[in-house]
């Protein structure tokens, strides 16, 4: 349904706390936030953060480490399971509060999901069974790379060394970036590929139609994968298309993604690529 034909989940009314606006620049100092709005985090450095209580936070959780370089990718590593459900027992630990759970179609989402899940309830905390969206999966990252690096190596013979079999991951990092730019801008014929714009307008139906089926004030985890959170940092902070997917490289296994909206036209990001529940640099990956 067009935007302009939806309607609003929860209308305003007199006395909404919406009107309680954003503390600004020097009063932000912790001593001076309400005390009611305020986000205590034990263990995070620096003033305390405005907690504004009828903006809706999304939790958007990249999966853990799956199988790369295996004839399945699609399935989480032992460091990948222990990522998850180590974040499950941080936040059950923590009395984070989850209102409702999605996830994308894919294994990794559903066995991060299940990982986390087990990881809160031995904190003696059970969150919401997730909703499966299949416009959260990933864009067609490896059938492009399979596709073009051959024909784009003839062209840029730097790029040759990234198809043999004993690549380093320097020369596979540096053609996997040139093609997925290259795709990003449009650059490339998709034939029977996803396009960028069609994925990017996948996945942003697929958050509005979380944030209008959730509304206001709501806690939301979203188990997907690095590119729709990169297409969630575009839509907050304006970005071009090849400079969200070059974040979507940095996203780590596990992490937490936080973002904060009132309406469904509108979203925040308040925290990127956090891991405070992986101590150990050992379970730190990024693929």
């Amino acid at each position: 349904m067009p935007r302009s034909q939806r309607k609003p989940v929860i209308n305003r009314g007199a006395g909404d706390p919406l009107e309680q606006r954003p503390v600004a620049g020097a009063r932000a100092r912790a001593g001076q936030i309400p005390a009611h709005m305020r986000i205590e985090e034990p263990g995070r450095p620096g003033p305390a953060v405005p907690n504004y209580p009828v903006l809706s936070t999304l939790y958007l959780i990249r999966h853990g480490q799956a199988s790369f370089g295996a004839d399945n990718y699609d399935v989480l590593s032992q460091i990948g399971a222990e990522q998850s459900r180590q974040l499950g027992v941080y936040w059950g630990k923590r009395g984070e509060r989850i209102d409702a759970c999605y996830m994308g179609p894919r294994r990794r989402h559903l066995d991060t999901a299940r990982a986390f899940a087990r990881g809160a309830g031995a904190a003696g905390v059970a969150y919401p069974e997730p909703t499966r969206i299949d416009e959260l999966d990933e864009y067609p990252a490896i059938p492009l790379f399979k596709r073009w690096l051959p024909e784009l190596a003839k062209q840029d013979p730097a790029l040759a060394d990234a198809t043999r079999p004993d690549a380093d991951n320097r020369s596979f990092e540096r053609a996997f970036g040139l093609i997925i730019e290259r795709w990003a801008r449009g650059e490339l014929d998709t034939g029977e590929f996803e396009s960028f714009d069609h994925f990017r307008g996948r996945v942003r139906t697929a958050f509005d139609h979380i944030m209008t089926a959730e509304g206001r004030h709501r806690s939301i985890a979203v188990f997907t994968s690095g590119g729709p959170i990169a297409m969630a940092m575009q839509w907050a902070l304006e970005l071009k298309n090849e400079v969200s997917l070059r974040a979507a490289w940095v996203i780590a296994n596990g992490s937490i993604n936080e973002f904060r909206y009132r309406d469904s036209d509108q979203l925040t990001l308040f925290r990127f690529n956090a891991i405070p529940h992986l101590q150990d640099n050992g379970l730190i990956t990024y693929r």
